[in-house]
């Protein structure tokens, strides 16, 4: 009776200290998008093709592509203000980086409202150097300037597609 007693106290204590800590992973199944999440918490994870939510990878060349994470929560405050990140790696099928974009939100450096953060975009503009018919992977990194651990990567194949 006691030892059970003894590992709910510690069971309690470990979930009491572990505060505002999440992790898990997301999937879009019309997509193919993932995502892990660490740190942070988020409600859902969701490819838009200029403007409206995709319902597949495939892309027309020339179309903006955007990843977005909402209701993202759990950012070290500091000064009442947060600081989120962005990294974009776009690779071709044999590995090499189109695109690395290693602070996509580098003009946030004097941070925003948590509120303001709470929604994280990515954007890719398609274009050259991409071929219709080939496949690419895009990476997307979220993360906290003031607490790096917390992130949200997520990626997804896309397929260019002509008009």
């Amino acid at each position: 009776m006691i030892k059970h007693i003894f590992i709910i106290a510690i069971s309690l204590a470990l979930f009491g200290c572990s505060g505002n800590f999440s992790k898990g992973v997301k999937k879009d199944l019309s997509t193919g998008l993932t995502a892990a999440y660490n740190g942070f918490s988020i409600n859902e994870i969701q490819m838009m093709v200029d403007g409206q939510r995709s319902t597949n990878n495939k892309v027309v060349l020339g179309k903006k592509v955007v990843i977005v994470a909402t209701d993202v929560d759990f950012f070290a405050v500091d000064n009442g203000k947060v600081f989120p990140g962005c990294s974009i790696v776009l690779s071709d099928k044999t590995g090499k980086e189109l695109l690395n974009l290693a602070d996509a939100f580098g003009h946030l450096n004097d941070g925003i409202s948590a509120n303001e953060a709470s929604t994280l975009q990515a954007e890719l503009n398609t274009g050259e150097p991409m071929i219709v018919g080939e496949k690419y992977l895009l990476k997307v990194r979220f993360y906290d300037k003031r607490k790096k651990e917390n992130e949200i990567k997520a990626e997804v194949i896309l397929e260019v597609v002509g008009a």
